[in-house]
């Protein structure tokens, strides 16, 4: 049996070097380039498990796409729009390779070419070492970071924006809110044990968090990342400067999903949500810690980093991109994904959902 495209050694320096003239390596293959220079010598990356990634002669990132479907991907289209419209806070793109069908024409795309950016860290772990070091009254980027990220994202968001908006249709916040139901149901039927019985008593107070959903007909439409969190954000080393990465949308999502426009609050609850996320890691993993002290730091670092998004819409004038009734509801919804992610794929994640879903619930029904 011939081994899946990009598992043979050589297929990364091969792929480079066809950017660099501009050829596919193979006649039934094509590339797109956005920039290419020589590079040589691969180094796989492990950590990816949902792709196989290669380093190549430390200047590039192949990612080859070991999951591809006939309906096509988000990032190509995404990449060009950020491209086109001069953002740089993401590792410079090089370039795709699709194989081309030869009956239909129709290309599918095998890897994704990007710049390597070296001494990097995402955010799940220079997030969580400043927090520890911020609670612990040492100096660290964890009240700057937000700020940062807050920037950026506001700056993601309009530059997508210039591919087009459109207005929620009623059947679409029908679709959303099923799909949030669907969620919510589910991670009732997998979470067992303490964890579920935490979770079970919570469920009319979760149905009437997402009822926003189902009314949010008319609010503005753009392409999104689609799996945006702290994971997401690569930092350099100090002075820190930040980059978004993996524009691949949510892999637990169909490909159609992943590529329809979607609120620009799912980006910024998603990234809210994970910033609670790294306060209740450092909590569960550091003896001794002052458990308020990071709780107070969870509610800081959302303040600043939404905060900063708005003001950064408002000096691009993107105000409308933002529709503020669907950051808690969506918020939710995310705990309930993060259940049932646990239960399908890292059990030991459970107490993430558990600790943050009741706090949420807290603050969405505190009076304003």
């Amino acid at each position: 049996m011939k081994p899946a495209r990009g598992m043979t050694p050589g297929d990364a320096d091969r792929l480079v070097a066809a950017l660099v003239t501009g050829r596919g390596p193979s006649p039934d293959e094509q590339v797109t380039v956005w920039f290419a220079e020589l590079a040589v010598g691969e180094r796989e990356i492990t950590v990816d498990q949902t792709n196989r990634s290669v380093v190549v002669g430390d200047r590039a990132i192949v990612k080859w796409l070991l999951h591809t479907d006939a309906a096509g991907h988000p990032a190509p289209d995404r990449l060009q729009a950020l491209l086109s419209a001069g953002f740089t806070a993401m590792p410079r793109p090089w370039g795709l390779l699709h194989q081309v069908d030869p009956t239909s024409g129709a290309l599918k795309l095998l890897a994704i070419v990007t710049e390597y950016l070296p001494g990097t860290q995402d955010g799940w772990e220079w997030a969580v070492a400043d927090v520890r070091a911020h609670v612990r009254g040492a100096e660290s980027g964890a009240l700057t970071a937000p700020i940062a990220i807050g920037v950026l994202t506001a700056q993601m968001h309009v530059a997508l924006s210039c591919t087009g908006i459109t207005d929620a249709t009623e059947a679409q916040a029908q679709t959303w809110y099923a799909a949030a139901g669907h969620d919510l149901a589910e991670a009732i039927a997998l979470v067992d044990g303490d964890e579920g019985a935490r979770l079970r008593p919570l469920e009319s107070r979760i149905k009437e968090s997402l009822h926003p959903i189902s009314e949010c007909v008319g609010t503005p439409l753009i392409d999104v990342h689609g799996d945006l969190h702290v994971g997401q954000i690569l930092r350099t080393n100090a002075p820190y400067a930040y980059y978004v990465t993996d524009f691949d949308g949510n892999p637990l999502q169909t490909a159609v999903e992943r590529m329809q426009r979607q609120p620009a609050a799912r980006d910024v609850a998603g990234m809210l949500a994970s910033l609670d996320h790294v306060g209740r890691v450092v909590i569960h993993r550091t003896p001794d810690v002052d458990e308020a002290k990071v709780v107070s730091w969870i509610a800081m670092a959302q303040e600043i980093f939404l905060d900063n998004y708005r003001e950064e819409l408002q000096r691009a004038n993107a105000e409308h991109l933002l529709d503020e009734r669907l950051l808690g509801p969506f918020q939710v919804q995310q705990e309930c994904r993060e259940f049932v992610y646990s239960v399908k794929h890292l059990p030991h994640w459970r107490y993430v959902p558990d600790a943050a879903l009741p706090a949420l619930l807290d603050r969405l029904e505190a009076p304003a």
